[in-house]
């Protein structure tokens, strides 16, 4: 669990990125945990080019993604016997439990890279230690994952004085440039994901659409998907309305249940429900099931997890859209990162790593359980190849 001065530092900076948005679209937002009130709104006139715009933009991200680099390439010969350690925000997640046994397996298999991973819990204490461990034990690297970096600048700091090179994954890093001091960031277009999950309701709801938003601040990336969303609609639906709760991510088994449950209950008029990761959405969804919703509201979220986003098939579940951003290229990514920092080679900012948009126009696309099958598209696996000479 969060330290008080721990969930001062991750409820200010969100206060701060979203003290803009208090309005959005004529509509105010109701920002706040879980079991607190606010949010609502009054619908107003579809507009008929916002909506077409959204739909335009959907469409696109329901196709086949491509490479778009990088082109560079970066001698892996010399780094066998390498270590990182790599401290997840929470293993219980699944798909950043996919992220580190991939990038595991890849940067041991690809250049003898030994990669250890520690499971932070969501608690910055454990991260804070398995951190000082890394130091202590002279690992050549370590990998923050999923955290708010400022939290680390002292540890940074005292990695970067011992020659220990310190990347963050999913950190928000991409947007706001390496403000803790670390070597190397990469993450998906986060964004870019919040813009998508608003097209989707737009587009839907021919712009007159009413959605929660659920959040977790206590996941930098959430914030860059919530902005990327909350924007998109001010921009292309005047006639939405948009409700955001925060659900913290050891409240998120407990708390969305209740969350969803109160508000198919106290709000008949939001009917898309749109957390921000379906691993956040799961115990929600489960809810929605046991209440019998799926024909009174609909579920959009994010990161195509392998065992949830089957559910888009289920006409008994609520889960209509989710936005998948391949997580295998993620992994080849986060790996070919590794590779540069140990190295000494420029990192890449930006990878454009491939999203796409599944719902109920090509749901047909999620069977078998090798998820790589679903996007289209395999060729970054050989374009990696290519970069690390293999």
């Amino acid at each position: 669990m969060e330290t008080a001065s721990e969930k001062r530092f991750s409820r200010a900076t969100w206060f701060k990125r979203t003290a803009a948005l208090t309005v959005v679209a004529g509509v105010m937002v109701g920002l706040g945990a879980c079991a607190s009130g606010g949010g609502g709104g009054a619908t107003g006139g579809s507009d008929a080019a916002g909506v077409a715009e959204a739909t335009k933009a959907l469409q696109a991200a329901q196709g086949v993604p491509t490479w778009q680099g990088p082109t560079a390439s970066v001698d892996v010969s010399g780094l066998k016997g390498k270590r990182v350690v790599y401290i997840s925000i929470s293993e219980g997640i699944p798909v950043l439990n996919y992220w580190s046994t991939t990038v595991t397996k890849l940067a041991l298999e690809n250049a003898g890279v030994i990669v250890e991973v520690v499971d932070g819990k969501g608690s910055i204490d454990e991260a804070n230690k398995a951190f000082q461990q890394a130091i202590t034990t002279k690992a050549d690297a370590v990998f923050l994952q999923a955290w708010f970096t400022d939290v680390f600048k002292t540890q940074i700091a005292e990695a970067k004085a011992a020659g220990i090179k310190v990347i963050t994954g999913n950190s928000g890093s991409m947007e706001t440039g390496l403000t803790g001091g670390q070597d190397a960031e990469v993450s998906f277009d986060y964004a870019e994901v919040g813009r998508l999950q608003a097209d989707w309701m737009i587009s839907d709801s021919k712009g007159t659409g009413k959605g929660l938003l659920v959040t977790s601040d206590d996941v930098p990336a959430s914030q860059t998907q919530a902005v990327g969303f909350t924007d998109q609609v001010k921009k292309l639906c005047p006639g939405c309305g948009v409700t955001i709760k925060d659900v913290q991510i050891p409240q998120w088994e407990t708390s969305i249940p209740t969350l969803f449950t109160t508000t198919l209950n106290g709000s008949p008029d939001i009917k898309y429900y749109l957390p921000i990761y379906d691993g956040q959405s799961l115990p929600g969804l489960g809810a929605l099931r046991n209440a019998g919703a799926q024909d009174k509201v609909q579920v959009g979220s994010f990161n195509a997890s392998n065992g949830i986003v089957q559910q888009i098939n289920d006409p008994t579940s609520s889960l209509k859209m989710d936005i998948g951003g391949d997580n295998t290229w993620w992994s080849y990514a986060a790996t070919d990162t590794i590779f540069r920092v140990l190295s000494g080679t420029t990192p890449i900012d930006n990878y454009k790593i491939g999203l796409r948009v599944f719902d109920q126009t090509n749901k047909d696309l999620i069977q078998g359980e090798d998820e790589s099958k679903w996007y289209g598209y395999t060729g970054y696996v050989q374009e990696f190849q290519k970069l690390w000479g293999k």
